[in-house]
């Protein structure tokens, strides 16, 4: 089992890596018609991803960027050793952890399928 710093590492590497050949898919986007689309330097995503780990371990699933409010906000998307996924919202301008959440396994649209 590879330590907690050699996944940090390996993270922080592969998203690099990624965000340099845009393959790592990052969604920014604003909340309202006349917000513009945050644009954020991969320094401050990837400390946002660290910070995310360091308040909950595990794999990240996905990343997405957000103006709210005139903050831009890092939300990470966890896939934790539990087998739970958390979403670990972080203040990129302070990179502070603004909420950790687990994600239901209900569906949201209602059908019992």
């Amino acid at each position: 089992m590879q330590s907690r710093t050699k996944r940090v590492i390996n993270l922080v590497l592969g998203c690099s890596i990624a965000l340099a050949f845009g393959g790592f898919m990052v969604k920014a986007g604003g909340q309202g018609p006349k917000e513009t689309p945050a644009a954020v330097p991969a320094e401050q995503v990837i400390a946002s991803i660290r910070t995310a780990i360091a308040a909950q371990p595990g794999d990240v699933r996905a990343v997405e960027i957000e103006n709210e409010r005139g903050k831009s906000l890092c939300e990470i998307e966890i896939l934790a050793p539990n087998g739970k996924t958390y979403e670990v919202e972080v203040d990129v301008a302070t990179n502070t952890v603004i909420e950790v959440e687990a994600e239901d396994d209900d569906d949201d649209d209602g059908d019992k399928n």
